[in-house]
């Protein structure tokens, strides 16, 4: 694609856990070839990719980039940094595409991009994804839940990553502060089970159903929180649920 000069089209597209966000920019970036950037912090962390649903989203085809590879042994990436990271990635690919799609749901990461925006030199769309009917958003995400528990083989599950975190004592308390980690410590402390231990022998179904429904539970909590913060910090800005792009063939 030839070189910009201009300022960038970037859209972003952002919403609560698991209603499509993934999904929604891969659609767009068949049909336009942008690349896309992923606005998560926690899908950073290549040893996380089942819990933080990174496993599974490249596509071919479709340019997915992320704001860092990083192991959970380097800490957490602070909203600032992951910013800064996300900004520069963004405008070096508006150097070379015309187009730039953002997909993101962290709200300390999406809350320190939008105070930034006055001064960015993008022009930006923001579609927000909406948050289903409860009934209907706990039951996907609780069999989201429950295949990233039990994974089909070769994928690695999000037992066996606590599992391998928890050995390392000093990466504990980061490890229960993540969605997903927390509802199944939680089950551990109640049923008894040895979180070092979690992926060498099969759990019972009842236990796995449980797990599955309380991370359901605090991913649903959550999502409604995103839902009504992104609709604070975006006011105004939000476009309608398809993304216009005569805009770009008039500066073809």
């Amino acid at each position: 694609m030839a070189e910009n000069t201009t300022r960038p089209y970037v859209h972003l597209i952002a919403g609560p856990t698991g209603v499509g966000k993934s999904a929604a920019a891969t659609e767009l970036a068949r049909s336009t070839g942008a690349p896309i950037v992923v606005a998560d912090r926690l899908q950073c962390f290549t040893d996380l990719a089942t819990t933080s649903a990174r496993a599974g989203a490249d596509v071919p085809g479709v340019r997915r980039h992320w704001l860092g590879d990083r192991t959970f042994a380097d800490g957490d990436l602070r909203a600032g940094q992951a910013a800064d990271a996300l900004v520069e990635l963004v405008e070096e690919l508006g150097s070379r595409h015309r187009l730039v799609i953002v997909e993101g749901g962290s709200i300390s990461l999406l809350r320190d991009l939008s105070a930034r925006l006055p001064g960015l030199p993008w022009r930006l769309t923001v579609r927000l994804l909406p948050v289903p009917e409860r009934e209907a958003y706990v039951a996907a995400l609780t069999r989201r839940a429950r295949t990233m528990l039990a994974p089909e083989p070769p994928g690695r599950s999000l037992l066996a990553e606590l599992a391998a975190l928890w050995h390392e004592p000093r990466r504990r308390l980061l490890a229960a502060s993540v969605n997903g980690f927390e509802a199944v410590l939680e089950c551990c402390a109640k049923y008894s089970v040895d979180v070092e231990t979690l992926d060498r022998e099969p759990l019972p179904e009842h236990l796995l159903d449980r797990m599955a429904a309380l991370i359901a539970e605090r991913h649903a909590e959550h999502g409604f929180l995103q839902h009504r913060v992104f609709g604070e910090i975006f006011e105004g800005r939000t476009a309608g649920p398809v993304f216009d792009t005569d805009p770009l063939e008039r500066a073809a």
